[in-house]
Order: C-alpha cells, then structure tokens, then sequence
C-alpha cells in the first residue's frame, strides 16, 4: 500500500505543475511582428490593411459595461487551417475570449499579443470579448500617460504548416554587401511535411536583385529556420540620409498548393555602438535625440521632421507601426521605450521599495522588455532600445537587461540606472 500512495504521490508531483504551466499559458503564442499571409502574388504585392481572405480586422467595438465585443467571420476555407488573434492597443490588462471561450490574456497591454483560437472558434459569426482587468499592482510600474483604450486586432488565417516569423541584417565586407534572410517555419500536423519557399528580392518593385527557392523538411509539431542570402549594391543600404527600401516576396507551397504569400519592404542597415558612438553601415553617425510621447501623432511627427528633426527617442509606453513605418520611410532614427516606469515607488531597493529590485516583478519587466524587441525588430528606423523611464535599479532591469543582449545586437540603454552595468551607454555619459 504504501508503494502504491508513493507512486500517487510521485504522479501528482509530476503532473499538477504541468498542467498548471500548461493552463497559464493556454493560447499565447511566441511575439512576433506583424505578419499579414495574402491568398495571392497579386494581393501580396498592394500590401493592403483591408480584409482579405486570409485577414480580418476587428475594426468596430462596442463597450457593453466595461467589457469590449467585436465581430469576425469564419468560412468555411478555415476549416484545415490555424486561426490567430493579433491584439495591441489595449493599453492596459486584459484577458480575451471568444465564443465566450477564454483564449489568452496579458498584463501589458502596450505590445502586440497573439493568441491561437483554432479550437474555440467556429464556422459562421463568432463573437471576441476585451475584459479590461485594470491590475492595480502592474499599475504600479506604468506610471505614465495611458489614453483610453483603442484596441487594434487582426485575425489571421495561416495553413497548418506557416511561416511563422521573418527577420533580416546586412553583412558589409570590403565592397560587398550580402543580405542575410532568415524565416521561422512551424508545422502544426502530426506528420512530417515539407515546405517549398520560394523568394524574390526586389529594388525599386522591378528589378529583380535575386531568386530562388528552398525546401524545409518539418517534423511533427516541428520547428526549423530556412535561411537565404543575396548580394546587394550598396546603394540599397538604409540610412538617415538614404532611406531606401527593397521588396522581399516569399511564397509558401506544401504538396504542390501554393498556400500562403508575403511581400515585405526591407530596409537593410549595419549597425554597431562603439566607443559611445553609432554606427551606421560603418559610418559615425552622432545622433541628438528628441524626446516624444510614444502617443506623439503622424501629423506631430511630420512637422518635427519637417523642422530638422532626425532622431527621436520614444519614452516608456506602446508606438504604433504607423509611426515606426513613418519613420522607416523618411530616415528618421528611433529609440523605443519598454512601458515601465515605476517612479511614484521611489528609489528605494528595500522591501516594499521600487518593484525595480523586487524578484517577485522579475518576468514581468523581462517579458515587457523582450516582448517590445520581438515586435519590432523589423524597422530599420530603430537603433536603440530603453529598458525602462525612471525606474531606480535592481534584479529586474538586470535580468531585462541580460534578456535583450541574447536576443538582440540593438544597443540597449537604461540612463536612469545610477550608471550601472546594465546599460551599453555607461561608460560614455
């Protein structure tokens, strides 16, 4: 008998912290930047915002008593393929059901979230809550302007085996530049497939700068990155002075069906921080920024650059893709700011002091900051990343710090941090 309460015993270890974990993180997908699949080369090529086949955006919401309701639709041609809801904009905590389903939620409400809704959702109308939940205790590090609530959602229909996530940097040797492409692709089946991607890099829409195609063998539930690369003329390279962009076309075939189509434009830059200064496909840029709310408007923005400005620096807070995108197309270089701010706790780093130094707000700050890199990770515009505003110092911006290092070669700064280690600008004020 007692073997037997033993071996309970053991089971239960085992398995109650599984299915806890498993519970906690039902529906959330790994964070990305935004991704819009097109059921055509020709729709790929217009880049539109508006509904398609494979995209619907939730652009009507209605407040029934604090909670938000919206609408999509779900045809039939959905049926053998994953289904995603892409939020942002909520500006504030938030679980998300559909069908009355609980899908996900998230404590940052000032970055993109995407959650998998395959399985709650159904043929015909469905029906998407935002509950607001308003923490008190996350009020706590965002001790800045908020604004109401304007959620922006997108639900994307991808094929069972996607693309899941694109990312791209450039090589600068002695007179040759090479484009280096990667492309994460998933396979959500049980058997083994094998996905054709064909690529088009393109300057100017019309000429064809390279081609051709590779083919990504995927496991059950597997994972892999197909990579390419392709020389440019450096004339192509990004830069405050010469914003220029080329197009990136991928097409997604599995078993002989073209299934999904991409077109991206592509700034591609070098860039290092050495010695206090940027640089920028090999050349020292000295950069003067100006500080901006990160609720700074397209027609505010457009006067600054119409006034000389070149650089701004975002505060802490949630900056729409249409502003990074303004800013990838005029040249203007961007520092972006993760939504922490948790200045109205003092300095302190004593128990009930500043959450900065409080191990218990440790993967809250780490995944504000990672999420904020991953989400925006494709604008050549931005060239440094803050881990917080006014936020004292201590194990959480450590950790955050160490986090973003292993993800990206974007310099990551903290000014607010009494000089520590934990920023690249430190040894250089």
């Amino acid at each position: 008998m007692k073997r037997i309460y033993s071996f309970l015993l053991l089971f239960l270890l085992l398995v109650i912290p599984f299915a806890v974990n498993a519970q906690r993180s039902k529906g959330d997908e790994p964070h990305r930047t935004l991704l819009i699949p097109y059921p055509t080369e020709t729709l790929a090529k217009e880049r539109s915002m508006a509904r398609q086949r494979y995209m619907q955006p939730i652009d009507e919401w209605v407040d029934v008593d604090g909670v938000l309701r919206g609408e999509f639709t779900f045809p039939f041609s959905w049926l053998e393929r994953q289904i995603f809801i892409r939020i942002e904009g909520v500006n504030q905590p938030y679980e998300v059901f559909v069908n009355n389903k609980r899908a996900g939620g998230s404590t940052n409400g000032f970055a993109a979230t995407e959650f998998n809704i395959t399985k709650i959702s159904k043929e015909d109308k469905n029906r998407v809550e935002l509950r607001l939940t308003g923490d008190e205790d996350v009020a706590k590090i965002e001790c800045f302007e908020h604004g109401a609530p304007r959620p922006i959602a997108y639900i994307i229909s991808q094929p069972r085996v996607r693309v899941r996530d694109v990312v791209w940097r450039a090589n600068i040797d002695v007179g040759v530049v090479n484009a280096d492409f990667s492309v994460i692709m998933e396979n959500e089946t049980l058997g083994r497939k094998i996905s054709r991607l064909s690529y088009e890099l393109y300057l100017n829409d019309t000429i064809r700068l390279d081609a051709g195609f590779r083919d990504v063998e995927l496991g059950m539930y597997g994972v892999d990155t197909m990579r390419f690369g392709a020389p440019v003329p450096d004339s192509v390279l990004w830069s405050s002075s010469n914003p220029s962009m080329v197009t990136l076309r991928l097409k997604n075939r599995i078993e002989g069906r073209d299934v999904e189509f991409y077109n991206f434009t592509v700034g591609l830059r070098k860039l290092e921080y050495k010695e206090g200064r940027f640089f920028i496909n090999n050349k020292a840029c000295d950069i003067e920024w100006c500080e901006l709310s990160p609720r700074t408007t397209l027609a505010d923005l457009d006067k600054l650059y119409s006034g000389g400005v070149r650089a701004v620096r975002f505060t802490a807070g949630w900056v729409k893709d249409e502003i990074l995108d303004y800013c990838d197309a005029k040249g203007i270089y961007v520092a972006v700011t993760a939504p922490i701010n948790s200045s109205l706790s003092g300095e302190s780093r004593k128990r009930h002091g500043n959450p900065s130094n409080d191990p218990a707000w440790r993967k809250e700050y780490t995944r504000r900051v990672v999420q904020m890199i991953h989400t925006t990770k494709r604008h050549p515009s931005i060239i440094a990343y803050y881990l917080a505003d006014d936020s004292a110092n201590g194990i959480c911006l450590y950790e955050s710090y160490l986090s973003a290092k292993e993800i990206t070669s974007v310099p990551v700064f903290y000014d607010d941090g009494g000089k520590e280690w934990n920023s690249d600008n430190r040894e250089f004020r």
